[in-house]
């Protein structure tokens, strides 16, 4: 069901990416390698969590898995320094791993989402995080509710945005998604919810 809902909210976000040629497709879709690895590398941290929270909620050692949450969250933000550095400072560099020096337009376009986004790894750390928390604890309803306001808010937008702004509109959808969802995921940690759960 969450893959359904990603792939449908993909080709509408996908549609917006197209309208603007040709150069912002090929410079969206580099950029997006880059930033899927970095997610990616996130999220195995999240599914450690998840594995260790299921353990400790059935031993019913609760502290631990706050404990977890702490030293899980540092972690995810060191790991996260690298991949701003990188994106933040050289930019164009990590485009050019998949784009040649001489296509300007789609390493201008890259360039300008590698910008945007990569200020808010260290915001989207806490819901990757707090999501490992969640699915180990069987809190899927709660979850889904998180995962969904990112894709859901991500969608809305960039079709806000996009009339006024072109194609930075779709970029700053990201940081939005993930700030209205990481505070969602902080409040769902802080309330406890976790702990109710059946794993």
């Amino acid at each position: 069901m969450q893959q359904s809902f990603v792939s449908v909210g993909n080709v509408f976000i996908q549609g917006l990416i197209n309208s603007f040629g040709a150069a912002v497709v090929a410079g969206f879709a580099a950029a997006m390698k880059l930033n899927t690895f970095t997610i990616t590398t996130l999220v195995t941290l999240s599914n450690g969590i998840s594995s260790y929270t299921a353990q400790n909620i059935g031993a019913h050692n609760t502290e631990r898995v706050k404990k977890g949450f702490g030293s899980g969250l540092k972690i995810a933000l060191l790991v996260a320094i690298p991949f701003f550095i990188a994106f933040f400072i050289f930019p164009k560099y990590m485009m050019m791993i998949f784009v040649t020096h001489n296509n300007t337009d789609v390493i201008t376009a890259g360039v300008q989402f590698l910008k945007i986004v990569s200020p808010f790894y260290f915001l989207a750390t806490v819901k990757i995080i707090v999501d490992g928390i969640l699915r180990g604890s069987g809190a899927m309803l709660s979850f889904m509710v998180s995962t969904f306001t990112d894709l859901i808010l991500r969608v809305i937008f960039a079709f806000i945005l996009t009339p006024h702004i072109g194609q930075l509109g779709i970029w700053w959808s990201w940081p939005i998604g993930w700030i209205v969802a990481s505070l969602a995921s902080l409040a769902l940690y802080l309330s406890g919810v976790w702990k109710k759960a059946k794993v």
